[in-house]
C-alpha cells in the first residue's frame, strides 16, 4: 500500500487490512487542480494534511505585498495548520503547484487517529520533527550566506526531488521562473536573472532562457 508512505518510512508495513480499512474510514483524501487552494490564512478549518501526489508551496505575503515562499511539499510530506499558532497573521498561503492528492484530517479525526493507531502517530511525529529540523538547519544556512550561493544550495534541493540525471549533474524541471527562485532566496527576480548568468558563465549551470 503505498498511501501514507513518508519518504523511505512506509507507516503500512506492520498494518493488517482490516487495521488500513480503519485508517482509510477516518482519513478525507482530497484532489485539488493545479493553482488551487488547499487551505488560507482565514479558513476556520484547521487540518493535518499528507500529501501523496503533486507539489505543494506553502508562503506568506510580505508587508511590501511580495510573496515569500516558506516550503514547498514533495509527495511523503506532512504539513498542515492543526499544529500551528492560531493567530492568521501568521498563517500561510498553501497552493497546489500540480495537480495533486492529499489525505487529511481535522481535530477530531487526529484525536481518533491518535487513541486508534498510537504507535503510528508517534512515527508520523518522529517523522515530522526530523523534517522540522532538516528544514532550519537549511534556513540556518540560507541566512548566512550570500545571493549567489543560496540560490546554487536552493537549486540542489529542488533537483534532489525534482531533477533526473547521472554522475554530477541534473536536469530540473523548467517549471519554476526565476520569480519562484527569487522568493525563496529573499532576493527580486531581475537579481536571480542575474546570479543565473553569472553561474551559467562559470559553467555551473547550463542551459538557456528558463531552462
Amino acid at each position: 500500500m503505498n498511501l501514507w508512505n513518508l519518504e523511505q518510512l512506509n507507516l503500512f508495513d506492520n498494518l493488517t487490512s482490516e487495521e488500513v480499512n480503519q485508517i482509510l474510514n477516518i482519513v478525507t483524501i482530497q484532489q485539488f487542480r493545479r493553482s488551487s487552494f488547499i487551505f488560507q490564512p482565514d479558513d476556520p478549518d484547521e487540518r493535518f494534511y499528507l500529501l501523496h501526489h503533486g507539489r505543494i508551496k506553502t508562503y506568506v505575503i510580505s508587508e511590501q505585498g511580495q510573496e515569500k515562499i516558506m516550503h514547498i511539499f514533495y509527495p511523503g510530506d506532512a504539513f498542515g495548520r492543526l499544529m500551528q499558532s492560531s493567530n492568521p497573521m501568521k498563517q500561510p498561503w498553501a497552493q497546489a503547484l500540480d495537480d495533486v492528492v492529499v489525505s487529511s484530517m481535522d481535530d477530531i479525526a487526529f484525536k481518533r487517529f491518535m487513541l486508534d493507531f498510537p504507535d503510528l502517530c508517534l512515527n508520523i511525529f518522529r517523522y515530522m520533527a526530523a523534517h522540522h529540523a532538516k528544514d532550519m538547519r537549511r534556513m540556518e544556512t540560507l541566512m548566512h550566506t550570500n545571493a549567489s550561493r543560496r540560490l546554487v544550495l536552493t537549486i540542489l534541493d529542488l533537483g534532489e526531488h525534482l531533477g533526473h540525471g547521472e554522475a554530477d549533474s541534473f536536469v530540473l524541471d523548467p517549471s519554476f521562473t526565476h520569480e519562484d527562485l527569487a522568493n525563496m532566496i529573499g532576493v527580486v527576480r531581475s537579481t536571480v536573472t542575474e546570479l543565473i548568468g553569472q553561474l551559467r558563465r562559470r559553467g555551473v549551470l547550463g542551459g538557456r532562457g528558463h531552462h
